[in-house]
């Protein structure tokens, strides 16, 4: 055996400092056999290690090479439950030469190293090899946590940041809303590893070991990956643009928004345009006057258009002359056709014989000569626009701009061509009123002079009677038959009065107070009337009329004009017949009571202009009452006029407010539609799905009896067919729109352009064939719609 080492050498010493070194680590420092994911065990707030300084014994498996940084080497190394961090120093043999697979036992104290647990290696002892371990598969957000550190794993995600330390390069990536960071450690004294291959937005793959790296507690947050260059893997290139690219994009983009932008600031003003212009046209077309049309276009078609100053001339018939309609800026003046003066009229006495519109957008440099009178303030640009109706031009439209030169485009033209067309069917309609109310007064004293002759004679016996039984009542002043002499008096000065107060109802002004009317009683009450004058002419009147009151919601007094006239018609045509017949009859059918005035007349009894005069003033009358009258004439029967019109119940008693000249209020618990349908079968349909809603339905083949029904009766709303003749739908629904509660467009089929550019304020359109579920969904939105109050009609 070989000898000691002497006390007191080199070798004794070392020896002795060996030993004691061992029995400070065994005695000193007790030690204890953790698993790794007891030794990553933290206590709360900080997440402080709870078995900081002490020193342990780890067993596990190593899963990457060494990291080198500049103060230490790190080698991890995990077990089926966890991982740990093993520290050493900057330069330690046994730990660069450690690989994955190598499986030891170390001896350390616990330490904490920016919020990551390490064991801070004394002894490590190799005890087998196996299989290096496969990364785990983690989400970036299950990274960020205590669960994976010490532990290797592979994640991705997309670059967001690229930068380099003392210690080495990094990448920041992302996914979602979560941020995590893969850190390349490098030995000091060796080149950093250039990352300029990778971009912000490419997406890696990374694989490496899950450590802490938090500088101040408390140590919850900041967590990343120890990777190697060769395990971060570019999986997708970043798609962004060169900064150049990027920016011709950003203004071509803003190119086109601000294209579309003005383009839809452009066709939204057009559309206000649109809106104002219609407006505008159902005003004038609710004019009652010239004079008004003039105070509505003073008063919007200068902000409409920008022009300064407007003047509207109609044509006098008689005197061959345009008078210019007098307003708050105009004066009454009257231009000579044949002998036109200088100046600006001049050129609307132009634009009437032509017929055409003229534009003058510098009065300076035109070639029509338009002479100024000296000292006159005369506009700049001029527009005359000539006013048509029913092909014929009844005036002219003259705008002046004032303050600048103006090119009135086609557009502008356009626009005021259609108002001047609405100017005219307004002047032609106020026109026909004028006529058709003459007439009505003609046909009117003409009825009362007929009538009057009938009373003179019924009014001589009762007149007669009053003095003579006056002077035997004297006579008998004593007798006991007094008494019945005044009665007889009284009476006949009754019959007498009530003679004179009807011819006076007659006569009278029309109510505007519609009740309801017993049309039995009424009737009754005219044969009696007529009933000296059938005699004296040979005519025998049946009254088949029912004896319970059959009633209709009207004026008497209207009604009782129109029944005086047929019948007084029906004695007409009886002069020359040898029987001399008149039936009267009423029935019931549905909702609707009709009443006929049959007469035995010969077949040459017919005379049309006469039947044509009375028909048109009675029309008119029954039409305001929601009703019709017709003349039948059938081979083997005897010609009728028959009356329809919608009877009410006997319950309804209340009046209801009513303008007795242009419309009627609508029978209570029901609404009227105005159908415009020329097509037999599309008509017919829609009758019955409103019937069947209960609506009451008033039927016609033509926009331009429409528009005079809207004028004399109230409907809640109007179904128009695009295809209906007479006045366009356009111009119909202006002019009808402030009058009734909805305007129902029928399109040929579903059309989504024109849908879009007519439905709103109470327009709807729906396409043909009318299918029920559509009618009831628009009819449910006319529900909470109330009325419009036009001239009076509640």
């Amino acid at each position: 055996m070989a000898a000691g080492p002497k006390p007191g050498s080199l070798s004794w010493r070392f020896a002795w400092v060996l030993a004691l070194s061992a029995w400070y680590t065994l005695d000193a420092y007790p030690q204890r056999v953790l698993s790794l994911k007891d030794l990553g065990a933290r206590k709360p707030p900080d997440s402080i290690a709870v078995h900081l300084h002490e020193t342990v014994t780890v067993r596990g498996t190593v899963n990457a090479t060494a990291f080198h940084f500049p103060p230490y080497t790190l080698v991890s190394i995990q077990d089926g439950e966890g991982g740990a961090i093993l520290e050493g120093a900057p330069v330690d043999p046994r730990l660069d030469a450690l690989r994955p697979g190598d499986q030891v036992e170390v001896q350390g104290e616990v330490t904490q190293l920016a919020g990551q647990v390490l064991v801070r290696v004394r002894t490590l002892v190799h005890t087998g090899k196996i299989s290096p371990p496969r990364p785990l598969e983690v989400r970036l957000a299950d990274l960020n946590g205590f669960r994976y550190l010490g532990r290797l794993a592979t994640t991705e995600g997309q670059i967001s940041q690229i930068g380099t330390s003392t210690a080495g390069p990094f990448f920041q990536i992302s996914s979602g809303k979560v941020s995590y960071q893969v850190f390349i450690p490098w030995p000091p004294g060796e080149a950093l590893p250039s990352l300029a291959g990778y971009a912000r937005g490419d997406k890696i793959r990374a694989a490496g070991v899950a450590v802490q790296y938090c500088p101040y507690p408390p140590y919850d947050h900041f967590f990343e990956l120890l990777a190697s260059p060769e395990a971060v893997v570019r999986t997708e290139r970043s798609a962004l643009l060169p900064p150049l690219v990027l920016a011709g994009a950003i203004v071509g983009l803003f190119a086109i928004v601000l294209f579309f932008w003005s383009r839809e600031r452009r066709i939204r003003g057009q559309r206000e345009k649109l809106r104002k212009t219609y407006r505008l046209g159902e005003q004038i077309l609710g004019s009652d006057s010239a004079e008004t049309v003039m105070a509505r276009i003073e008063e919007s078609l200068p902000e409409l258009l920008g022009v300064t100053r407007l003047h509207l001339y109609v044509y006098n018939r008689a005197a061959k002359t345009l008078d210019a309609v007098a307003s708050g800026q105009t004066p009454p003046v009257s231009i000579s056709l044949s002998a036109p003066p200088g100046g600006i009229q001049a050129g609307a006495v132009a634009c009437f014989h032509y017929r055409t519109l003229l534009v003058i957008p510098d009065i300076a440099r035109s070639p029509f000569p338009i002479a100024i009178p000296d000292g006159a303030r005369a506009p700049r640009s001029l527009l005359f626009v000539p006013i048509n109706a029913q092909g014929e031009v009844i005036g002219v439209l003259e705008l002046d701009q004032n303050d600048r030169l103006r090119e009135f485009d086609f557009d502008e033209q356009e626009l005021v061509q259609h108002l001047a067309n609405q100017i005219g069917v307004a002047l032609r309609l106020l026109e026909q009123r004028s006529v058709r109310e003459q007439l009505f007064r003609t046909e009117k004293l003409a009825a009362i002079g007929r009538l009057i002759s009938g009373i003179v004679n019924d009014l001589q016996t009762p007149l007669a009677s009053i003095p003579e039984l006056a002077n035997h009542a004297l006579e008998r002043a004593r007798s006991s038959a007094v008494e019945h002499d005044l009665t007889t008096i009284s009476a006949e000065a009754q019959k007498a009065a009530a003679i004179m107060a009807r011819l006076v109802s007659f006569a009278a002004e029309e109510q505007v107070q519609a009740k309801p009317v017993s049309i039995s009683n009424l009737l009754r009450t005219l044969i009696d009337f007529r009933e000296g004058d059938c005699k004296a002419s040979g005519i025998r009147v049946r009254d088949l009329t029912a004896r319970e009151p059959l009633m209709v919601l009207g004026a008497q007094g209207q009604l009782e004009q129109v029944f005086v006239n047929l019948m007084v018609h029906a004695e007409q045509a009886l002069a020359t017949a040898p029987q001399k017949v008149i039936t009267v009859r009423t029935s019931i059918l549905g909702k609707r009571l009709v009443v006929e005035i049959a007469f035995t007349a010969l077949p040459e009894w017919h005379k049309p202009a006469e039947t044509a005069a009375v028909l048109g003033v009675t029309r008119g009358i029954v039409a305001g009452h929601g009703g019709e009258v017709r003349l039948i004439e059938k081979n083997n029967a005897d010609p009728r006029f028959e009356v329809e019109l919608p009877a009410i119940s006997r319950e309804h008693t209340g009046p209801v407010a009513v303008d007795a000249t242009p419309g009627r209020a609508p029978e209570p618990g029901r609404r009227t539609a105005l159908l415009i349908e020329p097509e037999d079968g599309a008509q017919r349909q829609l009758i019955a799905l409103l019937a069947a809603r209960g609506y009451r339905v008033v039927p016609v083949g033509n926009a331009d009896t429409a528009l005079e029904l809207s004028h004399r009766m109230h409907f809640d709303v109007v179904f128009c067919s695009v295809r209906a003749p007479g006045l366009n739908w356009v111009e119909l629904s202006e002019h009808v729109h402030s009058r009734v509660g909805a305007f129902i467009l029928l399109s040929d089929g579903y059309d989504s352009e024109l849908a879009a550019d007519f439905e709103g304020d109470d327009r709807y359109v729906l396409p043909k064939p009318v299918q029920a579920p559509e009618l009831d969904r628009v009819l449910q939105l006319l529900q909470p719609a109330q009325p419009k109050v036009q001239h009076g009609v509640a």
